[in-house]
């Protein structure tokens, strides 16, 4: 679906878990955009479903921080260790 497109708007989770999962879709799909170079990635932020709420995230975009996405990676891949940890003792 993305084939083409020039923007990209992402609507996820308001929280670190919702930054992480942009850049997954990111991966999938600034690839088959129309110019990957000049490709435009937005981040909408919104705590409700009211029209009131998903105005202003739309006039409000900004962009996905990948800091944030990075530390949900190190969290995984901490409680996955940990959990190896425990389970060979």
């Amino acid at each position: 679906e993305a084939t083409g497109a020039d923007v990209l708007v992402l609507w996820l989770d308001c929280d670190r878990e919702g930054e992480n999962i942009c850049y997954e879709v990111m991966s999938s799909t600034v690839p088959h955009m129309s110019d990957r170079l000049q490709t435009k990635v937005y981040r909408a932020k919104f705590s409700s479903l009211s029209a009131v709420d998903l105005q202003t995230a739309m006039s409000t975009l900004g962009f996905p921080n990948q800091a944030e996405a990075r530390s949900v990676d190190a969290r995984q891949e901490i409680d996955l260790r940990v959990g190896v940890a425990f389970t060979r003792f």
